[in-house]
């Protein structure tokens, strides 16, 4: 009796900081957004599927389906050669992934190209992954490089500037539109595609080249490169 009294005090301050930790623990997993526990010690090795490529199509790039809803794309760069990728007069547009909630896609700005200052319904964070831009807004310029992050509110007027001589690549990530996907992605691309070259026919401006000499962009564009003027003398 003795010996069992001994044990069971001896095992009561480990109780104790067991019970203690816990919601510690359930706090800290909380906070962080997850647990640690790792489910796959408890699910059936049979029931588990091999990774698989998906191929790329003309509306989406190639993937990896690492598991089930984890998705892979090994380097961003050959999304941006694909045949999903359209050229716009505002950058080339093209689908990377969707989540439940939200989807990234890439911008590549080529040189000479300009986008006045304009609203849009939702906010977006950006992160710039190679090449150098210039963002707009309030009448402000701020030069942006690869490694730079930033984001814009909702309804917040911005505008993005490509006054150097090699193309800027955007990373994306926005609010999901509804049940959106690389189909509904890409129409929505042609479609935006159809609407800027018409506007573009009616006087709308998406070029250096097509601005006055004195304007502000200009001018700033002078100031951060150079060799801007080589820049104005390209045609797309």
């Amino acid at each position: 009796m003795k010996i069992a009294a001994f044990l069971i005090a001896l095992a009561a301050p480990a109780m104790v900081m067991a019970q203690t930790a816990d919601p510690a623990r359930a706090a800290a997993e909380k906070a962080h957004g997850h647990s640690h526990d790792d489910p796959s010690d408890a699910a059936p090795k049979a029931a588990m599927k091999p990774k698989q490529v998906m191929a790329a199509t003309p509306v989406s790039p190639e993937y990896v389906q690492l598991a089930t809803n984890v998705e892979v794309i090994s380097n961003i760069e050959t999304a941006v050669k694909s045949q999903a990728a359209q050229l716009t007069h505002e950058g080339l547009f093209g689908p990377l992934l969707f989540a439940e909630q939200n989807r990234a896609f890439f911008i590549e700005l080529k040189p000479g190209m300009f986008l006045g200052e304009h609203p849009h319904e939702t906010g977006s964070i950006i992160y710039t992954v190679r090449g150098k831009w210039v963002l707009a807004s309030e009448g402000k310029r701020q030069v942006m490089e690869a490694g730079s992050l930033f984001r814009f509110g909702d309804g917040m007027p911005t505008g993005w500037e490509a006054p150097f001589n090699e193309p800027a690549l955007l990373l994306v990530v926005k609010g999901k539109q509804g049940r959106e996907d690389y189909t509904t992605f890409y129409s929505g691309i042609k479609s935006m595609q159809a609407n800027v070259d018409a506007d573009m026919k009616k006087g709308g401006v998406y070029y250096f080249n097509q601005l006055k000499g004195d304007h502000p962009a200009i001018t700033f564009a002078r100031s951060v490169n150079p060799n801007f003027d080589s820049v104005l003398k390209i045609k797309y």
